[in-house]
């Protein structure tokens, strides 16, 4: 089972890294472009999609990512899971303290240029983060597969 917990944290955590870019440069930058009248409805239907494709995922990584320490692929050291572990955690940290309160005051006050432009500004440590960790993952991985002679 150890290979598959690391080839699965290693996916999750690579569709998580499509996913924030996404949301990093196309999608939390047009909720500027989105008129006042419009936002509450798209906004609602943003939130909407977010447990099934950014949520769910997000806790799969972590939870796989556990599941990897106690089932370290030869290979692998652990400091690296730790590491891993360490930066999914901080990941929900700051959606937790960071972007879902502004998500949350975007629901209750409608759309808002200074509120978005907050929300681009923080998901950044959360697109650093998960970009982070895809890399240490793909060094993890090929260091694994490719040990030095």
């Amino acid at each position: 089972m150890a290979p598959w917990t690391f080839l699965i944290t290693l996916a999750l955590t690579l569709y998580m890294v499509g996913m924030i870019w996404s949301m990093q440069v196309l999608e939390y930058p047009l909720f500027a472009y989105v008129g006042r009248a419009e936002f509450p409805a798209y906004h609602a239907r943003h939130n909407r999609a977010l447990p099934l494709l950014v949520i769910l995922p997000s806790l799969l990584a972590l939870l796989s990512a556990v599941l990897v320490i106690w089932s370290l692929p030869a290979g692998v050291p652990l400091w690296g899971a730790l590491v891993v572990v360490g930066i999914d955690v901080a990941v929900v940290i700051s959606t937790a303290v960071g972007q879902a309160p502004l998500h949350a005051k975007l629901d209750r006050e409608g759309q808002s240029a200074a509120v978005v432009s907050r929300l681009v500004r923080s998901n950044w440590i959360r697109t650093v983060l998960w970009t982070v960790n895809a890399l240490l993952l793909l060094g993890l991985g090929a260091a694994a597969l490719l040990p030095v002679k």
